[in-house]
């Protein structure tokens, strides 16, 4: 586990839009959110940015394992930014399965965890059928703070979190590729599994081709400190875990709970 670094950190939220099956400029449009987000600690990425959640056709052909392109993309990423980066997601080969995985990892880009998606959706999805579900919630010690993780569809279920909540998670990540049909439901969940947690959610959505966007930050009161609208952009936050530990000390709503 990392040392103890700070209690105030920033994170920079990468809305990639994903306007087509092309695969061949994201690291020009990476490099770009980058140099408009400034110098920070933490970079989250959407879900399924390379594939595109929908392309359920390339699941197959893009599948890669942990030490894939994605993966070596990511590390150099972290590398260059000093700075911790979850990668959003991408579909994994493992063992003759694939699965919807997530990858964390430190300042000199070695993985310090891994986390592949618990629920998959069927209502207009293939992704159950072609996927493998995960294990469960993933919490990540780190010199930051303590990240839960979670991918889109695993927002839907409270037990998740309050599972992670429970091991310690002060901060979730939650790549996503939220569709647009359903903005009702994307800002009411993210702030109810950050007010019933008293944690901060960190949502970075994808956007365009009906991908709802409007990422947000949301606080351990359940306000929406930061967010974006539609388009492709970047979204920049400050998050203190010394004000949330204060709240967690004066209200311990979360601890009081019964079974």
């Amino acid at each position: 586990m990392d040392q103890p670094e700070q209690q105030r950190f920033t994170v920079a939220l990468l809305q990639l839009a994903i306007a087509s099956k092309k695969d061949t400029d994201w690291p020009e449009r990476i490099d770009g959110l980058l140099a408009q987000a400034g110098e920070v600690d933490l970079v989250i990425l959407p879900e399924l940015w390379r594939v595109g959640y929908y392309n359920f056709g390339s699941y197959h052909s893009k599948a890669e394992t942990v030490k894939g392109e994605t993966v070596c993309f990511l590390t150099k990423l972290a590398k260059n930014l000093r700075a911790y980066v979850l990668g959003g997601s991408f579909i994994e080969e493992c063992a003759g399965r694939l699965y919807n995985t997530a990858v964390f990892l430190d300042r000199e880009g070695n993985v310090l965890d891994f986390y592949r998606k618990t629920h998959l959706l069927s209502y207009g999805s293939k992704e159950r059928a072609i996927l493998s579900p995960g294990d469960g919630g993933r919490v990540v010690k780190t010199g930051l703070g303590s990240f839960g993780i979670a991918i889109c569809y695993d927002l839907r279920f409270p037990e998740l979190f309050r599972e992670m909540s429970v091991k310690g998670a002060e901060v979730f990540l939650l790549p996503a590729a939220w569709p647009l049909s359903r903005m009702e439901a994307w800002e009411v969940l993210c702030r109810a599994r950050a007010t019933e947690n008293q944690a901060y959610v960190i949502a970075c959505n994808s956007a365009g081709r009906g991908l709802l966007g409007r990422s947000m930050v949301v606080d351990p009161w359940g306000v929406k400190i930061a967010a974006l609208g539609n388009g492709e952009g970047v979204l920049r936050a400050q998050i203190d875990l010394t004000a949330e530990e204060s709240f967690r000390s004066e209200f311990p709503a979360w601890r009081e709970r019964k079974g």
